[in-house]
Formats: structure tokens, sequence, C-alpha cells
């Protein structure tokens, strides 16, 4: 058995985050952007728009493929709320419609009765870029202390 021990001064461990939250904030939403723009959802390639998604059965969730759901809006983390949000346009309206991009992001993603299109979250690679950064900020951190 190794026991290892290391002491170290928490007061001297800076518990403010906020900076590199919003940076993968950046990373996720840039990751976003490029997947989309070459057709790619979380986990590789999505299946074009079927004739069945523009109109949905019983619904009256109308898709559009106008490349909006591409950009992401950030809302940035701070010292006081250390948390980053990352959505689409959830307020803006398809004209002519009481639908919001989250509501079309929201069935794009789940399918609803019609082919699941994944387009929203983080993929395998982003995640492990991003458990190496928050890895090597706690070991600095650490070191420090």
């Amino acid at each position: 058995m190794i026991t290892v021990e290391m002491d170290f001064d928490l007061g001297k461990i800076n518990f403010d985050f906020h900076r590199v939250l919003n940076a993968i904030g950046d990373i996720i939403k840039k990751d976003h952007f490029r997947r989309l723009n070459v057709g790619d959802g979380v986990e590789g390639p999505m299946d074009e728009l079927e004739p069945s998604t523009i109109k949905a059965k019983g619904s009256s969730m109308i898709l559009v493929n106008t490349g909006k759901m591409r950009k992401l809006n950030i809302k940035p983390a701070t010292k006081q709320n250390q948390t980053v949000e990352i959505f689409p346009g959830d307020k803006q309206k398809y004209k002519r419609t009481n639908v919001t991009m989250a509501d079309v992001g929201k069935f794009h993603q789940e399918g609803d009765g019609v082919p699941k299109r994944e387009w929203f979250g983080i993929t395998k690679k982003i995640e492990k870029d991003i458990n190496k950064m928050i890895e090597g900020l706690a070991e600095e951190q650490i070191r420090r202390a």
C-alpha cells in the first residue's frame, strides 16, 4: 500500500472559474457551428431533412432549413453566477407562427414522430478537451496552494 499526503492551503485556491467556464462555452459554440456547417450532429453526420419533418403529423411545429440553429447564444458566467448557459435563440419566433427556435431545436433533438436529428450537445472529442482543461486548472490551483 502506498500513501501519499500533500499539504496545501485551501485559502490559496481560487474558486472563481467564470473565465474558464466562458472559454468552455466559446469552445462548445464554435464546435457546434463548425459541426452544423458540415452537416454533423453530436454523434456524426445527420440525415437530411425529410419531407415529413417539414410539417410534423398532427403538429403545428414547422421546421425550416434556415441555418439559424447554428448560431447559439451564450449567457456568460460571472463571479457571482458561475454558470455559463448556451442556447439557441429561444425568444425569436419564426415568421407568422408562435414557434420559437428553441421549440424547433427540441423537436429536431427528440424527433416527436419524425426522424431524430440530434444537433445540440457536446461531442466526445470536445468533452475530452474540456476535461483536460479542467484537470489542468485544478492541478495548477493545487500546485499554487
